[in-house]
């Protein structure tokens, strides 16, 4: 007989068997299946187990033969497609069948390693949303000593993998998969206690509060929050002494190496013509190279134990106004650029020209002022929204605590909100205070009408997740009497200063990792790049100066007979300046190799500083990318310049 099951657990199924795949779960269910019935492609058992853990810890919907057969299927693919392409055009090279299996490998790689990859992001993800889970199931406990109020508190509350699975045990315990929230909670502990040991302790405090007295029982919740901030800070303490070393080396092998390499290339390319053509330094150092950096760095950052405080401003009403003004601007931007400096350079012959230099620089100036005039105006709406909603939640942590106080003194609550708006009129989630005061002054609303009437209602203008959930916690804690709320009120803020004084503790701890980086994406990659491109002019052109000489030579040993003729013709297939690459499309990816560097450095100092906020990485990226390509048009046009008047007789043109 079918299993009878609730309409809302029905529901629930539902919305998890529609929920859109991902790519890549998509990419597993049509070409990974699909190769699996045509080759007999299955991981071996030890891999295939691997997979399997990975994806039921994650919910990752695809099976292990599918994720392995579309790694092989991918290598394949991008193997052998360039070289037949190749064999019927008849333009089949080793550079080509070397970049095709180079990036074969890369993507085998990827896709065999993506599984567990998936799994640690989730990880990373949930471990984000550990410490406000504690504080939200420590919350609910002082309010109702009920640990599956609690879960139901916390997963209503949080957004990320971890509340999915905190829903998920709600769900497994109506549907009797489990005798009590506390046999699930004994399951969830054993999930996670490999990944945050104090998270699972400050849970198991939790669930086992509720067999104490009210004042033993409040003893042992602070004991959690205090576990899990303290666990944070000692995570975080060695993971930022253990990032230097990483950064050092990926300041030094990534970035200035390659970059101090790049200067030696037209000199080399004199000699190794065919091994230096434009598009191999292109795929090498525009493509493979700036791929490496990113794998690295982002490897690194993967161990990092998140905690920060991510601002949601997803509630905001500015937030879902999408203003297609903004992406056609930076669109447009970097057309006129584009087209004055391409124009000069495309189709033109010449390997050396002070003006083609400049003019490529032109173009690369005008792309990166599409990438910043994007990044900058796209996101100083939301920057704005943002910033409202960090100071609204610094300020309501001590709001809570002097209405607290007061309430604790016996207070009516509206006497102790006009006396904390008098006294607090600079912080700006006293506005919301106030707000609340004229509510019930004005429409003789009760104190939760005030604060979540849906027309008049003081939190429609606040849209902070943090306070919207302190706010529903302390109303129900009104209901039953003010004592209550007083002590519900002190014991949240000193909950939310002591996470604030952890968070501050480990921006500190991660402020040398930061500035390290902020330097090489603001000094040092667009000041050696700046260098190189000068340095490699100045050669250029130099070379180019002594052409006729060596063609001079090439002549003489021409007429001087048979054996000056072979020296002739091995001096000519050595030495052949004009196969040099030319200046401009050098330039052109010195500096797009600059700009991919600058982002990437970007893109992982916010994340160190904000998380996984997109706003401020956007922000970031268009902020330092300005800077630096602002720093390596300068260093290129003067550093040129001023060599070109210091040595006129050695690179005369």
């Amino acid at each position: 007989m079918a299993r009878l099951i609730s309409r809302e657990y029905g529901e629930f199924l539902r919305r998890q068997a529609h929920a859109p795949l991902t790519g890549y779960e998509r990419a597993c269910n049509t070409l990974g299946s699909a190769a699996s019935r045509m080759l007999p492609l299955k991981p071996w058992q030890s891999l295939e187990k691997k997979y399997q853990e990975a994806m039921a810890f994650s919910h990752l919907r695809a099976t292990p033969q599918a994720a392995f057969s579309l790694a092989v299927l991918s290598f394949l693919l991008i193997l052998l497609v360039p070289v037949v392409v190749g064999l019927v055009f008849a333009k089949v090279t080793a550079g080509l069948v070397v970049l095709s299996a180079v990036f074969a490998a890369i993507a085998f790689y990827y896709l065999y390693d993506y599984p567990v990859h998936y799994s640690i992001v989730f990880r990373i993800k949930a471990s984000s949303e550990m410490v406000l889970a504690v504080l939200y199931m420590s919350i609910s406990m002082r309010i109702s000593a009920n640990i599956e109020n609690a879960v139901k508190f916390a997963a209503r509350n949080l957004k990320g993998p971890l509340a999915a699975d905190l829903r998920q045990l709600i769900w497994d315990v109506y549907m009797r998969k489990y005798n009590s929230m506390s046999d699930a909670l004994d399951v969830f502990i054993t999930k996670w206690k490999v990944e945050n040991r104090e998270f699972t302790e400050a849970i198991y405090l939790i669930k086992t509060s509720m067999s104490e007295s009210t004042a033993r029982r409040n003893s042992v919740l602070d004991e959690a929050v205090r576990v899990v901030l303290d666990g944070t800070r000692e995570r975080m303490k060695h993971y930022a002494q253990q990032l230097r070393t990483p950064v050092t080396v990926l300041n030094a092998m990534g970035i200035m190496l390659p970059l101090i390499g790049l200067v030696f290339l037209p000199l080399i390319g004199l000699f190794m013509t065919e091994l230096f053509r434009p598009a191999w330094i292109v795929a090498g150092y525009n493509v493979l190279l700036p791929m490496m950096v990113y794998w690295m760095m982002k490897s690194t950052l993967e161990k990092r134990p998140y905690s920060f405080h991510q601002p949601d401003i997803s509630r905001h009403p500015e937030f879902r106004r999408k203003s297609m003004k903004d992406a056609l601007v930076a669109s447009l931007i970097p057309l006129p650029f584009l087209a004055i400096g391409i124009s000069k350079f495309i189709g033109s012959t010449e390997i050396f020209s002070d003006t083609l230099l400049y003019y490529s620089l032109l173009a690369l100036s005008g792309v990166v002022a599409g990438i910043v005039a994007y990044c900058l105006l796209s996101t100083r709406r939301k920057l704005k929204i943002r910033e409202e909603i960090v100071d609204i939640e610094t300020g309501f942590t001590e709001a809570l605590f002097q209405i607290g106080k007061q309430l604790k003194r016996g207070m009516p609550i509206e006497k102790a909100i006009e006396n904390f708006v008098i006294g607090m009129k600079d912080v700006k989630v006293s506005k919301m205070f106030e707000e609340v005061l004229y509510n019930i002054n004005t429409f003789g609303m009760t104190f939760e009408q005030a604060v979540f009437d849906r027309e008049k209602g003081a939190i429609r203008n606040y849209p902070s997740q943090t306070v919207d959930t302190i706010m529903h916690a302390i109303i129900e804690v009104s209901k039953r009497g003010m004592d209550v709320v007083s002590d519900a009120m002190l014991s949240i803020s000193s909950y939310l200063k002591d996470a604030n004084t952890v968070e501050e503790d480990l921006k500190d701890m991660l402020s040398e990792t930061t500035s390290t980086m902020s330097i090489q994406s603001l000094l040092l990659a667009p000041l050696t790049s700046g260098i190189v491109v000068a340095v490699a002019g100045i050669m250029m052109r130099m070379l180019l100066s002594f052409e006729e000489l060596v063609e001079k030579m090439q002549s003489d040993l021409y007429s001087s007979g048979p054996a000056g003729f072979a020296g002739g013709s091995m001096l000519e297939s050595i030495l052949n300046i004009n196969r040099m690459i030319p200046v401009h499309y050098f330039q052109l990816i010195v500096g797009v190799y600059m700009i991919e560097v600058v982002s990437i450095l970007a893109i992982f100092m916010s994340k160190i500083q904000h998380g996984e906020e997109d706003i401020m990485k956007r922000y970031s990226i268009g902020k330092m990318l300005a800077f630096a390509t602002a720093i390596y048009a300068v260093i290129v046009v003067l550093l040129y310049s001023v060599l070109v008047s210091i040595m006129p007789t050695l690179v005369a043109p």
